[in-house]
């Protein structure tokens, strides 16, 4: 049978599994824990409603970005989520986040979950649940109005009604300290971050193809800040000739300042921040809003984003972060000693060639 008719059925579906969805494959996901689930609806339908506000409203207030939700949004809302609980009493909803085309899930298991069970069957209930109602309010609409609701992709000729989520989803377990605060600002600023990318996009593009020289990268963030021919790089090795750590020499401090003073008459600063010398400058830079370019090892792909403090200093388009292409079969030491080659090559760049660019 095919998925749509195994939803309507009330059939469960075996979860599907593919790239780009973490899995942490050594734990038990039938276990107790804390964990951030993340689902898209297909093809990123804007179905569960709109984001309203301005990124200038004051928090707290009608004007501050805030999810004006749909029929299917307040239902997802205000009657999918509690079959969670009712199904599995072991499982609390600790906190939502409803966007427009995805939703965040903090989800605590408590005890075990029943023999054969683990949180892949708590979201593929979840999922099948949300499906269903969406295809009744197109059904309401249908009867309503006499035709297909206007936000519903019509059915298939072979009678095959659209699923409202892609295949799989992402999860995050949450074991660190002081992550599960983290998690409940980041799903907390969801809207007010979308506002933000919405009212400057020029400063937070997402490019997925990017040459500079003979080097493809993944970027975010303002790629103005490439075309700045006064870009200087930011190196600094552990140790000093004499063994000292570097961070701690008088030699440091003075070229520290130099960089950061050129930085504030105009230069970007261009680094992969390793060394805690080079990590010293680029904190200074954030906490001063000057220009930078930060490399880094992980991929940026459709959906990354970067770590709350980058994204706002995006959204003054004073960051750029770069993800060279780099080979699985590197060791770590291999890749740090290129992201440094790499950063001076990108200094002395006078080509960029962007292919494709993903907003």
């Amino acid at each position: 049978m095919a998925k749509e008719k195994n939803i309507a059925s009330e059939k469960m579906l075996a979860e599907i599994k593919h790239n780009g969805h973490r899995r942490a494959f050594f734990h038990d996901y039938s276990r107790p824990g804390i964990y951030m689930i993340t689902m898209v609806t297909a093809g990123r339908l804007r179905l569960f409603g709109r984001i309203v506000g301005f990124s200038s409203g004051k928090k707290g207030t009608a004007n501050y970005p805030h999810m004006d939700y749909s029929r299917l949004g307040f239902l997802i809302i205000n009657e999918e989520l509690a079959k969670i609980s009712k199904f599995y009493p072991m499982v609390d909803v600790c906190k939502v986040a409803l966007m427009p085309d995805h939703i965040h899930l903090l989800l605590k298991v408590k005890t075990h979950l029943p023999q054969g069970k683990h949180l892949g069957n708590i979201v593929r209930g979840f999922k099948t649940g949300c499906t269903r109602a969406w295809w009744r309010l197109q059904d309401e609409n249908d009867s309503t109005n006499g035709m297909a609701a206007k936000t519903v992709p019509e059915a298939s000729p072979s009678g095959n009604r659209p699923v409202l989520f892609e295949d799989g989803y992402h999860d995050r377990i949450l074991i660190e300290a002081g992550m599960l605060e983290s998690i409940c600002r980041y799903m907390d600023e969801n809207p007010f971050r979308a506002r933000l990318r919405e009212e400057h996009p020029d400063l937070m593009q997402r490019c997925l193809h990017l040459w500079i020289q003979d080097r493809e990268y993944a970027a975010f963030g303002n790629l103005f800040l490439l075309k700045n021919p006064d870009r200087l790089q930011v190196f600094f090795h552990r140790k000093d000739e004499n063994g000292r750590p570097t961070h701690m020499t008088p030699e440091y401090e003075e070229a520290k300042t130099f960089l950061l003073k050129r930085a504030e008459e105009g230069a970007v600063l261009v680094t992969p921040g390793i060394s805690k010398g080079e990590q010293g400058v680029v904190k200074a830079a954030m906490d001063n809003q000057l220009p930078l370019i930060l490399l880094q090892k992980e991929q940026i792909t459709d959906y990354w984003k970067p770590s709350q403090e980058r994204f706002y200093a995006c959204a003054k388009g004073k960051l750029l972060i770069l993800a060279p292409k780099l080979s699985s079969d590197d060791s770590d030491y291999k890749r740090f000693h290129m992201l440094n080659d790499l950063t001076r090559d990108i200094c002395v760049a006078t080509d960029t060639c962007i292919l494709r660019i993903m907003n």
